[in-house]
């Protein structure tokens, strides 16, 4: 069997097949799932899924079912737990979603993993690890931001009231100061707490460069631990080719309802928005009557294709036009001495608008002869000779 050649496939195929290598190597296995869902999944944790809404339909038992916004909700609903394992799995599969205030809805390809069960430091060093590996393949020029729930959650102790706690949280994600102090005056909440989280959101950066900046904050038991945790997941960074794409940023926030660990967030210069988000949730692993801990991530290669450019120079290398008087026999025999020297083919009677391609080759009866030098595209895909 001939190898692949990724240099003729597309930034998303490439990269896709690339993280798939990437993540076998570390043991995780490929997790196939149906497209559908029962309704009532997402319904019961909407604020788990990023989207405004979602495509439902009544299946030929009168079940309402719904195409799927999400995948981590599958998983977790179909583990189960095995004292002492960790399960690893990885997919690459669409979602469906809407945008934040949009009723449009898209298909999207989303590639990621899931490490589920006893979950320790080192499960978590290795899958942010994979997370700032997975950037790697993406793009050399990438930031992978980490943030962690047990911190924030932690300084917000003295906040009792959800709904405080949560504008609170929205606030830090937004980096707005003034909102924070406003909301802790308002609330009558101790001083400490909005000084605490100004701190937090001001210490961006390399680990070591802001270490001793949280280590001065007031944490108690929950706070120290997950300190302790990012001391280690950096300490393994610290040994990897990523080290300098992998910086602090406490805005990374998500809801206290189903996260409670580390958290992260890639970003690719030129694109406007993360590709890649995850973290630890064990909450919602609880929630859900799911014994031991959860975190993993996603990555969303369609958002790719907004990259100036792609990387392939043709679509294919060689254009092969027929014509009625050309035999099958012939086209076939041309055709296989073509593809026999490495080279891609398209045969077709007419060269396709907007192709890129090598060359261009007129079997006799195309108004040429059969020679394998052709004719060269001109810079729009055209040929330079009679269409």
């Amino acid at each position: 069997m001939s190898q692949i050649d990724k240099t003729r496939m597309s930034m998303e195929e490439r990269a896709g097949l690339e993280l798939h290598e990437l993540y076998r190597k570390y043991g995780y296995a490929r997790y196939k799932m149906q497209k559908f869902e029962e309704y009532e999944l997402y319904l019961k944790n909407r604020d788990f899924i990023e989207t405004e809404s979602i495509i439902a339909f009544s299946d030929a038992r009168g079940k309402l079912m719904a195409l799927k916004p999400d995948l981590t909700l599958s998983i977790v609903k179909n583990y189960k737990y095995e004292p002492g394992v960790v399960r690893k799995l990885f997919y690459s599969e669409n979602v469906y979603r809407s945008a934040k205030n949009s009723l449009q809805h898209r298909e999207m390809l989303q590639t990621g993993l899931e490490c589920m069960g006893d979950i320790d430091q080192y499960q978590v060093a290795e899958v942010t690890m994979l997370a700032a590996a997975s950037l790697a393949v993406l793009s050399q020029d990438a930031v992978l931001a980490v943030s962690h729930m047990g911190l924030i959650s932690d300084l917000l102790e003295p906040v009792r009231d959800p709904g405080t706690k949560n504008r609170i949280i929205r606030a830090v994600g937004e980096k707005n100061l003034s909102e924070i102090e406003k909301i802790c005056r308002e609330e009558e909440i101790d001083r400490m707490v909005a000084e605490s989280l100004i701190t937090l959101i001001g210490a961006y950066g390399a680990f070591d460069d802001v270490r001793e900046e949280l280590n001065r904050l007031p944490l108690g038991y929950s706070g120290r631990k997950a300190m302790a945790e990012l001391e280690t997941v950096f300490g393994v960074i610290a040994s990897t080719p990523y080290r300098d794409q992998v910086k602090i940023d406490f805005s990374i926030v998500n809801d206290l309802t189903y996260y409670s660990g580390i958290l992260f967030q890639g970003f690719v210069r030129g694109i406007p928005q993360s590709i890649l988000s995850g973290g630890r949730y064990d909450r919602l692993m609880s929630r859900m009557n799911r014994q031991g801990g959860a975190l993993g991530f996603a990555v969303y290669l369609d958002y790719l294709d907004m990259l100036p450019g792609d990387s392939r120079k043709n679509d294919v290398d060689v254009v092969l036009l027929y014509g009625d008087d050309d035999s099958p026999e012939a086209i076939v025999d041309l055709s296989r001495e073509i593809t026999g020297g490495g080279e891609t083919i398209l045969v077709e009677r007419a060269v396709p608008k907007g192709i890129r391609a090598g060359r261009v080759v007129r079997m006799p009866g195309a108004g040429g002869a059969p020679d394998r030098e052709g004719q060269r595209p001109d810079r729009k895909g055209q040929t330079d000779d009679r269409k």
